[in-house]
């Protein structure tokens, strides 16, 4: 390890890594401590059996993607290649006879599959749900994209709540998930498809607040996550590399 150096990063997770590899980029010297043997925290993949490797966490990328993240920092250079996901889910049926869930980017085709599955007003109430998850996820998006700042994050999440009143819009996604899918949907195979999409991101769907864990749905039908060509832990070998250059 250098003792001459501008930053000290503690822990190789992506984000550090990310964080680390832009503050290179503005020429500082960075240097990142990490006490596991593989970098990458949740995104990393691991040999856990011989000759098999196995994502530790996150398969499929959302985020990154809409993003100008691998493109800045030139990760393709460094072998980074997505695959689009999609379909991106699928809930089969109990009964092998009954149509499974298919979540496609394609909201239309999404919708086809859920009205099959379980009934045309499950199908329209899914496409609503959309339709306020989607601006939401940009706004947010856009929040992330910029410099930090308390008066500009404040200034853009005041815009979220203007369709509905900015109190309304704070109850809304503070509520649990669950809540928020009983009292959007009658199927329980569509509400437990979506509850397990939404717990991905970590707390289970009855904690409060985790409807802002289901609303990312909304940016997959923007476009396809990605999964990396090798597992999940290829991001996070890319940016290690970036950083080593």
């Amino acid at each position: 390890m250098s003792t001459d150096c501008d930053v000290v990063v503690v822990g190789a997770g992506h984000n550090a890594l990310i964080a680390a590899c832009y503050l290179a980029q503005a020429g500082l010297e960075v240097e990142v401590l990490e006490r596991d043997t593989v970098i990458g925290g949740a995104v990393s993949t691991v040999e856990r059996f011989p000759g098999y490797r196995v994502d530790r966490g996150s398969s499929l990328h959302v985020m990154v993607r809409h993003t100008p993240i691998v493109e800045e920092l030139e990760l393709g250079e460094c072998g980074l290649r997505y695959l689009d996901a999609d379909p991106w889910a699928y809930a089969p049926a109990p009964d092998p006879d009954d149509p499974g869930l298919t979540f496609a980017t394609d909201l239309d085709r999404t919708c086809d599959s859920i009205a099959a599955a379980c009934g045309a007003a499950d199908a329209a109430a899914y496409r609503a749900l959309i339709d306020e998850f989607t601006p939401a996820c940009r706004r947010i998006l856009d929040v992330l994209a910029g410099p930090p700042s308390p008066g500009r994050i404040a200034r853009k999440v005041a815009t979220l709540g203007r369709a509905r009143g900015g109190g309304e819009t704070s109850r809304w996604f503070l509520q649990p998930a669950d809540h928020l899918l009983d009292a959007t949907f009658a199927s329980e195979r569509l509400k437990a498809a979506l509850a397990w999409l939404a717990s991905q991101s970590g707390p289970p769907p009855h904690e409060p607040g985790t409807v802002g864990h289901l609303s990312w749905i909304g940016l997959m039908h923007l476009r396809a996550p990605g999964r990396p060509v090798g597992g999940s832990g290829e991001l996070s070998r890319a940016l290690g590399e970036r950083l080593q250059r």
